[in-house]
């Protein structure tokens, strides 16, 4: 049976983009462009959602949903308030006036990303790690009871001491903390204290706090001091349930959007056939390797390693016995390369690999190391052999001139007999 909203709207673009995201959602909705109509509407049903705009045309959305309780049975509709207003400033007023969520309308998203979350059976977003910090024993007896039933691993911990000591050893989806601590200490401690961590992903942990205060100017300094969200104390436990829910769910939303952005970096930064960088990292990250080691006066060598007779292979025995070349000897340059060295596949049979820390009679060596590893190594049972230019990075250098020079060093060795390596210090 699909769920029911009430929309109260007088903007006709975004009742539009309400009545959009509600249907998407499977939510059957009802949508109003004023107070009057929606109060004088004889047929109201019971509704799981009631989203009223702060400024209608008629009345003010606080007065708008007071008159609704008056008339009409709302029950346990959870009340969402939408505004173009700094929503930090509004939290109480709407909190006091009977609106559990607010959310400004220029992120319509946080606002599907929600009713979906909700729709999705909100209990599962509760299944992760909370550290809550209450120091009143019956409170917290029944806030951990609440959790629990809705499978949340929640540790419990009465000051901030401890609850440094929990943060630290572990990885938690949401910290819960009341404002008025034991003694002096106070929310903000604990704000102070997550928002300082020196690992990044933990310092962004969502942290809602719990307060009795009733001063709008301190609960506004909560939401500016790093809190994510605040709750009036006594709470509804609906409603303390729906705002974790909401906020670990964000949690975790942005963590697919941070590894999906890092897979999509990883992915146009790497060659998909060797696994190696690709030409494009080359340009991008070689100068800066460059500007570096001059400015930290370490020595850096440039290898161009060109495959012999690649074309032969992939004439011969085809493209797919071709790319089993170019994988296995990826995989060999990769097996020499140091952490602080760099390997790219420039295109096609061409490699280049950056030498940290390494001199000119040093990369030799290892260049002539290679350069039998390569002829050792037999991909697709086949004899490959490489020829190899190597260059020292001079003070007049950039990353064009340095990689001249080893280009024209392995033009050298092929137009000399292939299977060598051939140094060149100037351009």
């Amino acid at each position: 049976m699909k769920l029911n909203a009430l929309v109260i709207e007088s903007t006709g673009f975004y009742r539009a983009m309400l009545e959009k995201i509600l249907k998407d959602t499977g939510i059957n909705c009802v949508l109003f462009s004023s107070a009057k109509e929606a109060l004088e509407w004889p047929h109201h049903r019971e509704y799981a959602f009631i989203i009223v705009s702060r400024h209608l045309d008629d009345m003010s959305g606080e007065l708008c949903l007071h008159r609704l309780r008056e008339k009409f049975t709302i029950g346990d509709a959870l009340t969402i308030m939408t505004t173009s207003d700094d929503v930090s400033s509004l939290l109480l007023e709407a909190n006091k006036a009977g609106f559990k969520l607010v959310f400004n309308k220029k992120d319509i998203i946080a606002i599907q990303t929600f009713l979906t979350s909700v729709l999705n059976n909100r209990t599962l977003n509760l299944k992760g790690k909370i550290l809550y910090i209450e120091d009143q024993k019956s409170v917290a007896a029944t806030t951990i009871a609440l959790f629990k039933n809705y499978q949340s691993d929640i540790h419990h911990v009465t000051n901030i001491k401890d609850a440094e000591k929990y943060f630290s050893e572990n990885d938690y989806d949401l910290v819960i903390t009341d404002y008025y601590l034991k003694g002096s200490e106070t929310g903000d401690d604990v704000i102070n204290f997550v928002r300082a961590f020196e690992n990044v992903d933990k310092a962004t942990i969502p942290i809602l706090v719990v307060s009795g205060e009733t001063d709008q100017t301190k609960r506004t300094s909560f939401l500016r001091n790093g809190a994510n969200d605040f709750i009036i104390k006594p709470f509804d436990t609906d409603e303390l349930i729906v705002r974790a829910s909401n906020l670990i769910y964000n949690k975790r939303i942005f963590e697919q959007v941070k590894q999906q952005k890092q897979e999509l970096l990883e992915l146009a930064m790497t060659d998909q056939l060797t696994g190696l960088y690709n030409r494009h990292s080359l340009f991008d990250i070689g100068p800066k390797y460059l500007s570096d080691a001059k400015r930290h006066k370490f020595p850096v060598t440039l290898l161009v390693i060109d495959l012999d007779h690649f074309k032969n292979v992939n004439d011969t025995h085809g493209h797919a016995v071709g790319d089993i070349v170019l994988k296995n000897i990826g995989q060999v340059l990769k097996n020499y390369c140091r952490t602080e060295d760099f390997v790219a596949r420039f295109g096609g049979e061409e490699f280049v690999m950056l030498l940290s820390h390494c001199d000119i009679d040093a990369a030799n060596t290892k260049a002539e190391d290679l350069r039998k590893a390569i002829e050792a190594a037999r991909p697709a049972d086949l004899t490959i052999t490489a020829s190899i230019g190597v260059a020292l990075l001079e003070v007049d250098d950039d990353f064009n001139s340095l990689f001249e020079k080893a280009d024209k060093a392995v033009y050298e060795a092929k137009e000399t007999g292939r299977n060598k390596v051939i140094i060149r210090k100037i351009a």
